[in-house]
């Protein structure tokens, strides 16, 4: 009889910890600021649409810890490239099709209302920026630092769902995603 009790317990511990995976696959647009230095010596400034993808375990009613990642097509930029330690030329050119991958760990309050769910991101990204230049010391450059965000999910039949979410990467990226999701939710009690 203990046993059974204690299996119990430990099971209705577990459901009510990690009872509540998701996953989303979204659309985004994004709006990309990023100064960059050398070689690059210049920024990336242009809107591109992104494919992402995010992964989140709810515990309690409130919360879920979320990681996530999205590619960005060729974002534009402008520059002046030349060798650390060169002396550069005046003139900026434009520079294209720079690929960006953005990788976030977040926590997520979350408030349920009915079907729907809104919720709130707040945590650390990495951006991995390869800039479409052929010098050498051209490495991938990386971003990192604080996001934010806002969105709402929609459960329009258990376990899917749709939402609309805005996040900001500090200073540098900004984006409006579309999602469809799969996950299992906590009603309310």
């Amino acid at each position: 009889m203990k046993t059974a009790f204690i299996v119990s317990a430990m099971l209705s511990l577990s459901t009510a910890a990690f009872g509540q995976p998701y996953a989303a696959v979204k659309v985004a647009y994004a709006a990309a600021d990023v100064p960059l230095g050398s070689p690059f010596n210049g920024v990336i400034d242009d809107n591109a649409p992104a494919l992402g993808v995010d992964v989140g375990f709810g515990f309690g009613r409130r919360w879920a810890v979320e990681v996530g990642a999205a590619r960005y097509g060729g974002l534009d930029g402008s520059g002046t490239p030349c060798v650390a330690g060169d002396v550069c030329s005046p003139v900026v050119r434009p520079i294209g099709g720079n690929d960006t991958t953005l990788y976030h760990a977040a926590l997520v309050p979350r408030i349920t209302a009915g079907d729907a769910r809104f919720f709130a991101r707040v945590g650390y990204y990495r951006a991995n920026i390869d800039a479409n230049i052929d010098l050498p010391g051209a490495d991938d450059f990386h971003e990192d630092g604080l996001m934010l965000g806002v969105g709402v999910r929609w459960y329009f039949d258990d376990p899917w769902s749709i939402s609309l979410e805005a996040t900001r990467f500090d200073d540098n990226i900004r984006q409006l995603a579309v999602g469809f999701g799969w996950g299992l939710r906590r009603l309310e009690e």
